[in-house]
């Protein structure tokens, strides 16, 4: 069976629920009206997770902001507005309860007035940056199940599982009508069909982080089930997703390196440790063959040092045509397998050898900006990676390389050498991507998500060694070069 068929909503009874950690990040997505809330309250209940409603934090500032007197539109007003409060969550019988500096709202937040405005306040970009800083720090003390619109393509990218809910207008509709009608608000369904569709316009168009499927969330549509099959199901993609993401204790009969490779590998591994090189998470590749490495570029020492910690027994590397122009160089990346790629375009005789080679359990590393970027700076990342991806439904594993501009013998402390490992992304979104956009938007969204993932693992390499003065100054050295170099390659076009 594959990825994409492992979630597909017409499979059959839900699978045996398997072990969930308890530092484990369930995202949860979807328009409203789709069950999201519901369906988190009894995830966190049944994992044993804190349940955070990030709906209710952006209604209970647009509830603040109304009855402060300020328009949906005063985004400055607004964010100085919720810098300034004490927002808190706990647990409810039936939903988060919500405090705003020290206030019980969690019944005023939900009027039919604070749902026809609060998309217009959470659409602000300042509003959002700061929520979403709000959300990671619930989500940093304790395991959570956190439902929104963007939560597993924006807030937490690297979410141990995320599910995207989805529902016809019609469902959703009358679902949300119950609802109101539930807490004493009468309502007309038209009227609540008309804001649902605002909403939906709204939430899908905002510039900053717009309601979208993630690529590697499991898509259910949840228009024909009662509540209690959704949520089995939706529990069942997450016990499936989680052991899909737990890499194995050990990959039995996995393919002995050939000599070949045991001197590359011993070469790289020899230059990681003279230059203090740090794995960070490597057990995240320990998978089988037919795998797209897709490591960040900034120096021309990023392919033979994140070489080093790969020790995969088949690898190819799609590298830039150009270098195979002079003979040594040409002899050296055919040693290594290498695969010739024009960047200026897109080249479909690399890419049907990648997938050749994907398709009979082989790797392929890509460096999927297209060519070197700033330190500090990730993306943008270019419309090969996704394209590879949706041909191939290969698993991606995403690294983020650190100090590889700065190299010194026995390392620097001024450009700390790191590698670091992310969890495989999968295309468990690509039916419904499909019948949503084309295969450029679809690697457009792939694209993005890389982009998130970087930055998060980036964070995280900061947060344990935070980032230097040398650092700094390199990325703004290496700036001016990068965008010269990029114009050069790329020409005017926009990222794909």
């Amino acid at each position: 069976m594959s990825d994409l068929d492992a979630f597909s909503n017409q499979a059959g009874a839900p699978a045996q629920l398997g072990e969930v950690p308890p530092d484990a990040v369930i995202a949860i997505d979807g328009p409203a009206g789709s069950g999201k809330s519901s369906t988190a309250r009894a995830l966190a209940k049944q994992f044993g997770l804190l349940y955070v409603d990030t709906g209710a934090m952006y209604r209970a500032l647009t509830w603040a902001a109304l009855g402060a007197g300020l328009e949906p539109g005063e985004e400055a007003r607004i964010a100085s507005l919720l810098a300034g409060a004490r927002l808190e969550l706990r647990p409810g019988e039936d939903e988060a309860r919500v405090f705003w500096d020290g206030r019980d709202v969690s019944a005023a937040i939900r009027t039919p007035a604070v749902e026809a405005a609060v998309s217009h306040v959470s659409a602000h970009a300042e509003v959002r940056r700061e929520m979403v800083e709000r959300q990671r720090a619930l989500a940093r003390r304790a395991g959570v199940v956190m439902e929104g619109r963007d939560i597993g393509s924006a807030v937490f990218p690297l979410a141990t599982a995320k599910l995207y809910l989805d529902a016809t207008v019609e469902a959703r509709v009358e679902r949300r009508v119950r609802q109101h009608r539930l807490r004493g608000h009468a309502v007309d369904p038209a009227a609540v069909a008309a804001d649902l569709a605002e909403r939906d316009r709204l939430d899908s168009a905002r510039r900053q982080s717009p309601l979208t499927i993630s690529p590697d969330a499991a898509v259910l549509e949840t228009s024909a089930w009662q509540l209690p099959e959704q949520i089995e199901r939706a529990a069942a993609a997450v016990a499936a997703i989680v052991a899909q993401q737990t890499p194995p204790p050990a990959l039995p009969d996995q393919p002995r390196l050939c000599a070949r490779r045991r001197v590359v590998y011993a070469v790289f591994g020899v230059l990681a440790r003279f230059y203090g090189l740090r794995e960070q998470d490597r057990r995240q590749l320990d998978l089988p063959g037919g795998v797209i490495v897709a490591p960040m570029h900034l120096s021309y020492w990023d392919a033979p040092l994140v070489g080093a910690t790969l020790r995969r027994p088949a690898l190819h590397t799609l590298a830039k045509a150009e270098l195979f122009r002079l003979p040594p160089m040409r002899a050296v990346l055919r040693t290594l397998d290498a695969v010739p790629i024009r960047r200026s375009g897109f080249d479909a005789g690399a890419f049907h050898v990648a997938c050749e080679h994907l398709a009979a359990g082989r790797d392929i590393l890509i460096f999927p900006e297209g060519t070197r970027r700033p330190p500090g700076r990730p993306g943008p990342v270019r419309s090969g990676l996704g394209l590879l991806m949706q041909r191939s439904l290969a698993p991606a594993v995403p690294v983020f390389v650190r100090g590889t501009r700065g190299l010194q013998p026995g390392g620097s402390s001024d450009s700390p050498l790191e590698v670091r490992f992310a969890p495989a992304v999968r295309l468990r979104a690509l039916p419904a991507l499909r019948a949503r956009h084309d295969e450029r938007q679809i690697s457009a969204r792939i694209g993005a998500l890389f982009e998130a993932i970087y930055g998060e693992l980036q964070a995280r390499s900061f947060a344990q060694n935070p980032q230097t003065a040398w650092e700094i100054a390199d990325r703004e050295r290496a700036a001016v070069s990068c965008a010269r170099r990029e114009a050069r390659v790329f020409g005017s076009r926009a990222p794909a």
